[in-house]
């Protein structure tokens, strides 16, 4: 009788066997410590044991310690192999296959060891940046790099993209056109400090810019669809939205009138509330555009949402109209701010872009100039060579 913990070491051993069958493709997915490095070693041994050739097996990983890991471990177990006892050996086999073993297997995984140490390079278990850099210093002009271009290491690639987001800000600041424009826009919402982290992850991920960018043309394409996305014309903006809303025949004025006279009877917050509501109502429309946000406080929470008690019983009672009034000229102001706040989303986002594609041009630009790659670089050239061929 197995006890919980035992069943779930069983069902978690033979999870691990299904993903090192070399038989099955498989996508493994798990937290740190779970075992995927084992799997790994499993699956490269069953290779091994079904015949298969050590120099015919490459194992990619993204770090050298990692690579270092699974090259130690697969040369521990198979020096383990070539001196265990026959039961032992047996019952490491057995684990490992999930079943009983044939007796001629003990000896071809006695055999492995020496076998691998014969082959030229051994198993190939490297970074996947050393395969790519490998791959393309054998076939530089299929893959359309120049023969002596020479790779950046993490460093001097940092030091590149500070020189060229260095260049274009100081572009930016100096001129006018949509590199002013998109700074302008973002420095509007950000601080100095959120500015520099948003360019800074936009830069990270570089590489998914250039992909998108790719697949549309120019970057103008992928702005475009942005607005279309969220439903937004690029020329609307936040600032005319909130102006259109306190527009006169935006909102209902003899409505609005009807909750200023009930709050008057209220409370003193809703008698405060009141007077709040006529000064906004009093004003001409360029004032209430000004006073947007206080006005939005009167029917809606700091959330952006209806308020649960807007009106006190005693004046709901006296006044049970002013209570539509105020639902509906909540629902109003929402609608304003979800539309606002799709056309800043969408405003912020595409000086992003443009912005970011500015300097990953130049990075770009700097980079050919001097014939060099980046690690990104050895991945997006060896995918498509590999898909040319």
């Amino acid at each position: 009788m197995t006890t919980p913990a035992e069943q779930i070491v069983m069902q978690a051993t033979e999870a691990q066997r299904q993903a090192a069958d070399p038989a099955a493709s498989v996508w493994v997915s798990a937290s740190a410590g779970s075992g995927k490095t084992k799997v790994l070693v499993d699956r490269v041994l069953n290779l091994l044991l079904a015949g298969s050739a050590p120099g015919k097996i490459l194992c990619l990983t993204f770090t050298k310690a990692a690579a270092a890991e699974m090259a130690n471990r697969l040369s521990g177990r198979l020096a383990a192999w070539v001196t265990a006892e026959d039961a032992a050996l047996r019952r490491s086999l057995e684990q490992l296959t999930g079943g009983p073993v044939d007796d001629d297997l003990l000896p071809r995984a006695r055999a492995l060891f020496a076998r691998v140490l014969d082959t030229p390079g051994g198993i190939k278990i490297q970074t996947i940046h050393a395969f790519c850099q490998a791959l393309l210093g054998r076939f530089p002009l299929e893959a359309g790099v120049a023969p002596n271009a020479r790779v950046l290491d993490e460093h001097e690639a940092a030091d590149l993209l500070e020189t060229a987001r260095v260049e274009v800000l100081a572009e930016a600041l100096d001129g006018q056109g949509r590199l002013s424009d998109a700074i302008a826009v973002l420095t509007a919402h950000l601080q100095e400090d959120r500015f520099t982290e948003v360019l800074q992850q936009l830069i990270h991920e570089r590489g998914r810019l250039a992909e998108l960018k790719s697949a549309r043309g120019k970057i103008d394409r992928l702005v475009a669809e942005v607005f279309a996305l969220l439903g937004v014309d690029p020329a609307e903006t936040p600032e005319g939205i909130v102006a259109a809303a306190c527009a006169e025949a935006a909102f209902d004025r003899s409505a609005l009138m009807g909750v200023m006279e009930a709050w008057a009877t209220g409370t003193a917050a809703e008698q405060k509330k009141s007077a709040q509501l006529a000064g906004w109502l009093a004003a001409d429309a360029t004032a209430r555009a000004d006073a947007f946000e206080t006005y939005c406080g009167l029917f809606l929470t700091q959330a952006g949402e209806p308020r649960k008690n807007p009106l006190t019983k005693k004046v709901l009672a006296d006044f049970p109209a002013a209570l539509d009034a105020v639902t509906d000229e909540a629902e109003r102001l929402i609608l304003v701010s979800r539309r606002r706040n799709a056309i800043t989303v969408a405003r912020g986002t595409a000086a992003l872009l443009v912005l970011g594609d500015a300097i990953v041009e130049a990075y770009r630009r700097h980079k050919e100039a001097r014939v060099l790659l980046d690690y990104d670089d050895l991945i997006h050239f060896s995918a498509r060579l590999l898909a040319r061929q």
